[in-house]
């Protein structure tokens, strides 16, 4: 008499059928177990409880954890058996398979925070609304995006369409709601549909910027004399203004300042997701000075620290680095030079103090400052200095370059000629 076929046993088929011969499924202390078999003989295998019981009314639910399970071992890069049970047991995901976006949003938040990615301050202006949004989109009774893709677009739809296409702001927004996406299936278990767009399809909604950005324009060195002089009478502001000027500081880094030896040393504060895990140690910051006000960045560095003159209030009391570089730009457009300077130079903003001197390195004085050294200088890799001041190049500036080329060469062929020389000269 044939043995008659149990639920068990439909299960087992179905797990063979959609994952191939090296998994397994029995019943374990009244739960399902998963057995990922490594080598064919069966002998080396690895095993885990899937939270789930082991009755016939859960097949549906244990077959899709065990084919989340798959794929997330299965991945590139792949987890371990252990880890990728661990997420499924406790990933936000309802039995019919239905994501809990509520609480992705809370876990996503609570990672993006505690694990130093994005500050506190920073995620409550800049991201909150954005995930919002997107939970918003997502609990809609009607035409509710049903995967990654349809959420970007949705998105793009709702939101973004009177935003300039290409510009930063709608990268920025694009790219929060792709790492949103990204976070739920790496991390919450969600179903890998909810992938958002990659690549060129992601690079269709950000678009095309119509207008080229133009670039911020550098501070030049009579202006900044000028700009120091003005401020005499305001020695604190006087004082962050040199700082950033004279040292080419970001102005959130006056936050960030230790002298060592006589020497100015600066904290980072620019932060990624590179940078937050491996934070680098200080960098020494030198002045370029100006021809004008020789060893002025070194009786700047005394000033500041003998604590004698102090840096203005609101920079000392700023709770965050976007906050000191806000204090130090409502400093600066309360300064009436500052403000003619803004008339007569298009696009100038506190940021030309820092670009100011990356042009004195490359342009003002007699030799020109390495690349690579002037980039270490200012806290950035050379591919990113080249990018921002490679195209500093006037018809002003080639005049200059090549008269100073020109007058060196004809200098050079008016000095007497040595005896070697002479000698040469007659043999030919």
């Amino acid at each position: 008499m044939a043995k008659r076929r149990t639920w068990e046993d439909d299960l087992k088929d179905m797990l063979r059928r959609e994952h191939g011969v090296g998994w397994r499924l029995r019943e374990q202390s009244g739960k399902a177990q998963l057995t990922q078999l490594l080598e064919r003989d069966g002998q080396k295998r690895k095993s885990g409880d899937l939270g789930i019981k082991w009755l016939a009314s859960n097949q549906t639910e244990i077959l899709n954890a065990v084919g989340k399970v798959i794929e997330l071992v299965t991945a590139d890069p792949p987890r371990a058996l252990r880890d990728a049970l661990k997420l499924v047991k406790s990933a936000p995901i309802s039995k019919g398979g239905a994501v809990d976006w509520d609480e992705v949003a809370r876990q996503y938040e609570q990672f993006r925070v505690g694990s130093g990615q994005a500050k506190r301050a920073n995620y409550e202006a800049n991201e909150r609304y954005r995930i919002k949004r997107c939970l918003t989109l997502l609990e809609q009774k009607k035409h509710a995006p049903s995967d990654g893709p349809s959420l970007l677009r949705a998105y793009t739809t709702a939101h973004l369409l009177d935003v300039t296409s290409g510009g930063s702001g709608r990268k920025r927004n694009l790219l929060d709601v792709a790492r949103f996406l990204t976070f739920a299936v790496k991390r919450c278990g969600a179903d890998s549909r909810w992938l958002p767009l990659q690549g060129e399809e992601l690079s269709e909604l950000v678009g095309v910027r119509e207008v080229a950005e133009q670039d911020t324009p550098p501070i030049k060195p009579e202006q900044l004399f000028a700009l120091l002089d003005s401020l005499y009478e305001s020695p604190e502001l006087r004082l962050a203004v040199a700082l950033v000027g004279l040292f080419g500081l970001r102005p959130s880094e006056l936050m960030e300042l230790e002298v060592r030896e006589g020497h100015l040393y600066v904290g980072q504060t620019k932060r990624n997701r590179h940078s937050a895990a491996k934070p680098k140690g200080k960098r020494l910051a030198l002045p370029l000075d100006l021809n004008d006000l020789p060893e002025e960045g070194a009786r700047v560095l005394k000033q500041y620290e003998s604590g004698l003159i102090k840096l203005p209030t609101s920079i000392r009391n700023a709770k965050d680095y976007k906050d000191c570089g806000d204090a130090f730009r409502q400093y600066l457009d309360r300064h009436p030079y500052w403000l003619s300077l803004k008339a007569e130079i298009e696009g100038l903003v506190p940021y030309s103090l820092r670009h100011g001197y990356a042009w004195r390195g490359a342009k003002y004085y007699d030799r020109s400052i390495p690349i690579r050294d002037l980039a270490a200088l200012m806290g950035h890799t050379v591919k990113t200095h080249m990018k921002h001041y490679g195209k500093w190049t006037d018809d002003e500036g080639l005049m200059a370059s090549v008269q100073a080329i020109t007058k060196a060469a004809a200098s050079q062929s008016k000095r007497p000629k040595s005896l070697s020389q002479q000698q040469m000269q007659q043999q030919q």
